[in-house]
């Protein structure tokens, strides 16, 4: 059986050293823009969060912030980012802003479930 999109992803990062990461995120981004761009089609879900984790993966490299909702995320999705994030700032590849920051995504996104519940 194939695994989903996302399933891939987080064997792909999950698998190879923080150093490798960011080289793999970019050829992940070029590779779903070119994909979706040929196919003229809506994205799915798994396509979009990656995109929007590696967007901000790469503005947090920049010391940029990058809106990231977390909001209609699967837990699955937060969990394998939260990991990921960490790893990149263990190895320095990532500011440590860069976890508190993706930290605050998660809390406020949280907050607004609550609140429009």
């Amino acid at each position: 059986m194939r695994p989903n999109q996302i399933e891939a992803f987080a064997e792909m990062v999950e698998t190879i050293s923080p150093r490798a990461i960011i080289a793999a995120l970019e050829w992940e981004i070029h590779i779903l823009e070119k994909i979706l761009a040929v196919q003229h089609s809506v994205p799915s879900a798994d396509a979009v969060s990656i995109l929007d984790f590696c967007r901000f993966v790469f503005a947090a490299r920049r010391g940029m912030s990058v809106d990231f909702s977390l909001v209609t995320l699967p837990s699955l999705h937060r969990e394998l980012y939260r990991k990921t994030v960490a790893r990149l700032v263990k190895a320095e590849e990532l500011p440590f802003s860069a976890k508190s920051e993706f930290d605050h995504l998660i809390f406020s996104n949280r907050r607004q479930l609550l609140l429009n519940a």
